[in-house]
């Protein structure tokens, strides 16, 4: 079981970790917004191109294949959040979905809390709490989030394992932007308690998180990355640090990278949609440093 948890975690990332995002509408015609955009301009030899992703999705809500395929031919490489050919990096994650210090969710909850999630989990995956206790709090509702009660589908797709195929299909070279130890310094500026007490939250209507979820999924195939940022930012407005350390943070440390691997070689860049819109967003971020960004429509 520890191994599909890993699994799991290295395709959900960060920007899969469960928020609860409110239903926004693209503009259509708008060729500003997107989910896949060209890259082009200032020392570019070759066009490179950012997609953003669900991490989980079901396969009927994906966007044609055919678009992204061709954008990925015209590439010589393919980024992504985190290397997840790289084993060390899927041992990293694998050490730390788990407590480490022999705590175990129940130190965080109460009594009747730890029941009413065990009451949850039960009900979404036939499980009990008392197998799951060692995970983290954030993992384990990470975890419920990508189950198939609240996608309305099993098994789900993936955007970056689809990615990942066809890039090694090509022999195509695949590099990831940070570490899973980058990624699970930022989860801990969340204190555990903290995370206890948001799983909880979950337990008391996980219906409501599932309805959210898909109305997360209905943003997304609008293609508008700004409504989707807003939704995002609507959401995080009460836990700024974790809106700063999961997003803006992570998007000015992805820059110098991109700018220097886009120079070097045309890339595939998939990252979490999240990233991409907002005035701190990855588009923004591209475009104030001179490159010329243009959406394609899928």
């Amino acid at each position: 079981m520890k191994k599909f948890f890993t699994v799991i975690l290295s395709l959900v990332l960060l920007s899969g970790i469960p928020i609860v995002f409110a239903h926004g509408q693209a503009k259509k015609g708008d060729d500003a917004h997107g989910m896949l955009y060209k890259i082009t301009g200032k020392n570019l030899k070759k066009p490179s191109y950012i997609f953003g992703t669900i991490h989980f999705i079901c396969p009927n809500d994906m966007f044609p294949k055919e678009k992204l395929t061709a954008a990925i031919d015209e590439t010589d490489q393919l980024i992504m959040e985190l290397d997840m050919d790289d084993p060390s990096e899927m041992k990293m994650m694998e050490t730390n979905i788990l407590f480490t210090n022999g705590k175990t969710i129940k130190d965080f909850l109460s009594p009747e809390q730890y029941a009413k999630v065990d009451e949850m989990t039960k009900s979404v995956i036939n499980v009990p709490i008392e197998s799951l206790k060692t995970l983290r709090p954030i993992m384990l509702q990470t975890f419920l989030m990508v189950s198939s009660k609240s996608l309305g589908c099993n098994p789900p797709s993936s955007y970056e394992k689809t990615f990942k195929e066809i890039a090694a299909e090509k022999k195509k070279l695949i590099i990831g932007l940070e570490t899973a130890q980058s990624q699970f310094d930022a989860l801990d500026k969340t204190p555990m308690e903290e995370q206890a007490k948001k799983l909880y939250e979950m337990a008391l209507d996980p219906n409501k998180s599932f309805a959210d979820f898909k109305r997360l999924v209905e943003v997304y195939k609008t293609q508008d990355s700004d409504a989707l940022y807003i939704e995002m930012n609507k959401q995080m407005s009460k836990d700024k640090t974790l809106q700063t350390t999961l997003l803006d943070e992570r998007n000015v440390n992805w820059i110098p990278k991109l700018e220097k691997e886009m120079k070097e070689r045309a890339s595939f860049i998939a990252v979490g949609g999240g990233h991409l819109g907002g005035k701190k967003g990855v588009i923004n971020l591209l475009k104030a440093k001179g490159y010329k960004i243009a959406a394609v429509k899928l």
